[in-house]
């Protein structure tokens, strides 16, 4: 009889235990102790549909639609300062940008067009976080020079 009381003390401060430890300062205390650690932020840019994205231009001065989202993978809520940047021929211009703020553990979805103005090759479309400071792109073809010659008559 004394074992079986003994059993059900141990089973009861184990589930108190772990009801404590899973409150903030269970997790002060087992974070001091080095038991616990805290999960890691990070964001998360990803086009909302790599598959879409254009690979070639119709025209010179056609729209680009760019379509991404951000996935805020952290316990706070954040402002993310976004842009779109296209570059061509060395150079780069931004086309569109904003903010967005996202919830903890939120997904903010956007979608934009931005002019093209494909002059050379081809257009490299970048979107841009500023903080934390990562970017995703795609290359967009431009029109050949008969095409051009052709819109143009």
């Amino acid at each position: 009889m004394k074992s079986r009381w003994q059993l059900l003390f141990l089973v009861a401060a184990v589930l108190v235990c772990a009801g404590l430890a899973q409150t903030q300062p269970g997790h002060a205390l087992l974070r001091d102790t080095g038991l616990y650690e805290t999960p890691a932020a990070y964001t998360e840019l990803t086009f909302s549909a790599p598959g879409d994205l254009p690979s070639a231009a119709a025209k010179p001065n056609a729209s680009i639609p760019v379509a991404f989202g951000i996935h805020n993978v952290s316990a706070d809520s954040r402002d993310y300062h976004w842009s779109i940047v296209l570059v061509h021929s060395g150079k780069s211009q931004v086309e569109a940008s904003g903010n967005a703020l996202t919830s903890a553990q939120g997904r903010t979805a956007i979608e934009k067009s931005v002019p093209s103005e494909c002059t050379g090759d081809r257009v490299q479309v970048v979107v841009h976080l500023a903080s934390p400071a990562e970017s995703i792109s795609f290359w967009v073809t431009c029109p050949s020079a008969t095409t051009k010659k052709r819109a143009g008559q």
